[in-house]
Formats: structure tokens, C-alpha cells, sequence
């Protein structure tokens, strides 16, 4: 396989564009050999001239490769790594080391091996070819594919291709303490198929999960590709973190999801439980609370017409409310 292809493959497969950020010290000419060079592979580069700019560009963007020359490996470069990855966990380091800092290394004690215990994923050292520096670009994309596929299969649901109960309950805590800390509104959505369990256990196995698949789609189709995230939550039922929007116009999706299904399927209805996240003493007192008052919801709304959605009494109280 060449670089452009792998380049390829992981825009199609995680629909990523590749891209590099690139921080290195004070060798433009080098930068600009290095820019040029990367382009060509479809990849995309951006240069960050400070450590702030570094940190900024990894806040703001999504990077599957940092390249990193710099001129003076100080004592505290290996808290500068465990910064990176903190803000970018999945983006592999490739360090780029003057052959004339090999002295300096060995007088400060530093193995290679300590920069893998950093957290750097590579490094090579200057001068260079270019096609020894594309090989290292190679492999590190390489491996981040092969995390992306682990990542996927741990956090899918192999029947419908949505997210797993297993990755909401990860990212719903993540998702709260962001929607808390910074002061915007947090939905969810719990959706159930009516009948569910009867139409299974009458219809067979596969044409339950014909159901499930229909539905997720109809999930994805109608939220906001890569900010609303689709997740199983169990036999029957779906949930949705919807981030951003308050549960009034978060209306105006649950009605679109309806509208869709019944396109899709006539025969089973839907219900959907709404709820919007209450600041509570605790993270994780406010997750479960906005779980089990879209529960609460969800059971409303089974009692009322086919495809209908409820919201919570809590939630109905934030008129005012972001």
C-alpha cells in the first residue's frame, strides 16, 4: 500500500481528511521542504510557530500527525508531550532530532527510549531522506488506521453500526461535564420501538434486526453528522446526546425523526423520551438523573398515540433556560 492510498483509506473509512501539525524552530527553509513534501500525499499541513499555537491548533482541529523539531530538548520537554497528548490522545508524534543535539541528549541523561515514555510515537534523525521521513509518516498512519479499527469495533454495535451502551456511557460523562462547565444546553433523546420484543419473538431474529438497522438510519439521517451521537442503549431502544440546543428546539428533531420512520415503516411506531441536563451536586448524580428522567419520559409517551415523544416534567421547567 502506498501513503496516498492509506491517506485515502482512512478518509473514507472515518471520513477524516489527513492532516499534519507541523511545529518546527526556526528553519523555515526545512519547514517549507517538509510542507511541499507532505501536500503531495493529499495531507494536509498546517505550521504552528509557538508551543500556545501548538495548543490552540490541537483545541480547534483534529490532527492525525504532529511532526516536532525542536532545537533545545530542555527538561521540560516530556511535560510538553504529556500536554499534547492530553489534548490529542490519538494523534502520533513524530519528534525530529538534530544530529548536533545527540551530545546535548547524552549529557542530560536522556535515552531514546524516554521519549516513547513520554508519549512520542517516533523519531528520526536530521539530516534525512525524504523517502526514510515518508516511510516514518507511513507507519505512524499505519498504526493510528489500526487504533482507528480497534476504537470502532469496541465502541459500534454490531448490528446496527451505531455507537454501543459501552461508548454512551463513556461520552454522556464527558459530554455533561462540558454542557456544565461551559454553561450550554444538553439533550436526550431515548427512543424506544413499540412492540418491539412481540414483533421479535413472532417475526423471527432477522427481521427484528431489518428494524433496528432501519431505524438507526433513520437516526443518523436525521441529526447532525459527527455533533448528535446515535447510540444502542439496549434490545429496543436507541438514545441520542443532542449538545447545543435546548430541548424546545430540540422538538424539531424528534418530529423529523417521526416523520422519517413512518416513511420507512408504517406497520411500528416509535416513542421517544426527552430530557435536558440539571446542574446537580455531582457530575455524576446529573448524568443518571438525565437518564432516568428521559426514562420517565419514554413510558409517558408509550401511553399516549402511536409515534409520539414526551418530555420530562423537570425539563419542561426550563423555559428560561439556554
Amino acid at each position: 500500500m502506498k501513503l496516498l492510498d492509506l491517506c485515502k483509506q482512512i478518509e473514507e473509512r472515518f471520513k477524516e481528511k489527513v492532516q499534519a501539525l507541523m511545529y518546527v524552530e526556526n528553519d523555515p527553509a526545512f519547514r517549507a521542504l517538509l510542507n511541499k513534501f507532505l501536500t503531495q500525499f493529499n495531507i494536509d499541513v498546517v505550521e504552528a510557530f509557538s508551543k500556545e499555537e501548538m495548543f490552540t491548533n490541537l483545541e480547534q482541529e483534529k490532527f492525525q500527525i504532529l511532526i516536532i523539531l525542536s532545537k533545545e530538548l530542555k527538561e521540560g520537554f516530556s511535560s510538553f508531550v504529556f500536554n499534547i497528548k492530553t489534548l490529542a490522545p490519538e494523534s502520533k508524534i513524530l519528534i525530529i532530532l538534530d544530529f548536533m543535539i545527540l551530545e546535548y541528549l547524552y549529557l542530560l541523561k536522556v535515552d531514546f527510549l524516554d521519549f516513547f515514555s513520554w508519549g512520542v510515537d517516533d523519531f528520526i534523525i536530521k539530516p534525512f531522506s525524504l523517502e526514510e521521513f515518508k516511510a516514518k509518516i507511513f507507519k505512524l498512519l499505519k498504526e493510528y488506521l489500526m487504533f482507528k479499527e480497534i476504537r470502532k469495533i469496541e465502541r459500534e454495535d454490531l448490528v446496527t453500526g451505531v455507537f454501543n451502551r459501552k461508548y454512551f456511557e463513556e461520552v454522556i460523562m464527558e459530554e455533561a461535564y462540558r454542557a456544565l462547565r461551559q454553561k450550554y444546553p444538553l439533550v436526550i433523546f431515548m427512543i424506544s420501538i413499540d412492540n418491539f420484543k412481540w414483533y421479535n419473538r413472532h417475526y423471527g431474529h432477522q427481521s427484528g434486526e431489518k428494524i433496528l438497522r432501519e431505524l438507526a438510519k433513520v437516526l443518523q439521517k436525521s441529526t447532525r453528522e459527527k455533533i448528535d451521537k446515535v447510540c444502542r442503549y439496549d434490545e429496543d431502544k436507541f438514545v441520542i446526546i443532542i449538545p447545543y440546543i435546548n430541548w424546545r428546539k430540540s422538538l424539531a428533531i424528534a418530529e423529523r425523526i417521526i416523520k422519517k420512520w413512518e416513511e420507512v415503516n408504517k406497520e411500528i411506531s416509535l416513542s421517544i423520551g426527552i430530557s435536558q441536563i440539571l446542574p446537580e451536586i455531582s457530575l455524576e448524580r446529573s448524568v443518571s438523573f438525565l437518564i432516568n428522567r428521559a426514562k420517565e419520559a419514554l413510558e409517558l409517551a408509550k401511553k399516549e398515540r402511536e409515534n409520539s415523544y414526551e418530555v420530562d416534567r423537570e425539563t419542561l421547567k426550563l423555559i428560561h433556560y439556554s
